[in-house]
C-alpha cells in the first residue's frame, strides 16, 4: 500500500494538482464545474495562504491524490483564533476508500502545517454520508445546526475538539 504524503501546496504546480483533484471529484459526484467555477476554485487556492488559510495537497504514492483548504473560523462575533474551517476537502475518485481524505483531516488536526487550531468546523451535504463517516471517524460531531442551500439541498454543520 503507498505512503500517503501532505505538503502545503506552496506552488503553481501543486495547485494546478489541486485543482485537477477537485474537477475529478465534482465530475465523479455528478456536478461538472463550470470554467467559471473552476476559476473561482484556482484562486481561492493560489490566495488562500496570503489570507492565512491552510492548503494541503496530499500524494498517494506518486500520484495527486487529494487536497483541503480550511481557513480562519468567522462565527457570528468575528474571527475566532483557536477554530479553523475546512472550506474544501475532495479525493481523485479512483482512490476513495484509501485513507487519502482521513490522512489530510489528521495533518490539519495535528497543526502539521498551519496554525494548530483547537476545534474544526465544516458544514457538509446532509446526504453526503461518506464525508459524514470521514468526520465521524476523524472524532468530529454533529452539531446539530442546519441550513437550506439556494437548491433547496440541506446541510449540517461537524464540529472537532482537541482532546475531545
Amino acid at each position: 500500500m503507498p505512503r500517503t504524503l501532505i505538503t502545503p501546496i506552496a506552488d503553481e504546480e501543486s495547485r494546478r494538482l489541486a485543482v485537477g483533484v477537485w474537477e475529478a471529484a465534482r465530475r465523479a459526484s455528478g456536478n461538472r464545474p463550470s470554467p467559471a467555477r473552476t476559476e473561482r476554485v484556482a484562486t481561492k487556492v493560489a490566495t488562500g495562504v496570503e489570507l492565512g488559510e491552510v492548503a494541503l495537497l496530499a500524494h498517494y504514492g506518486e500520484r495527486a491524490a487529494g487536497m483541503l483548504v480550511a481557513e480562519p473560523f468567522q462565527g457570528d462575533d468575528g474571527p475566532d483564533d483557536s477554530c479553523g474551517h475546512l472550506s474544501m476537502v475532495f479525493v481523485d475518485p479512483a482512490l476513495w476508500g484509501c485513507g487519502v481524505a482521513g490522512a489530510l483531516v489528521r495533518s490539519l488536526q495535528r497543526g502539521d502545517h498551519g496554525p494548530g487550531w483547537t476545534r474544526l468546523s465544516v458544514w457538509t451535504r446532509e446526504t453526503n454520508r461518506r464525508a459524514q463517516r470521514l468526520y465521524l471517524a476523524r472524532g468530529f460531531t454533529d452539531t446539530g445546526e442546519r441550513a437550506t442551500l439556494h437548491e433547496g439541498e440541506v446541510i449540517c454543520r461537524w464540529e472537532w475538539r482537541a482532546g475531545g
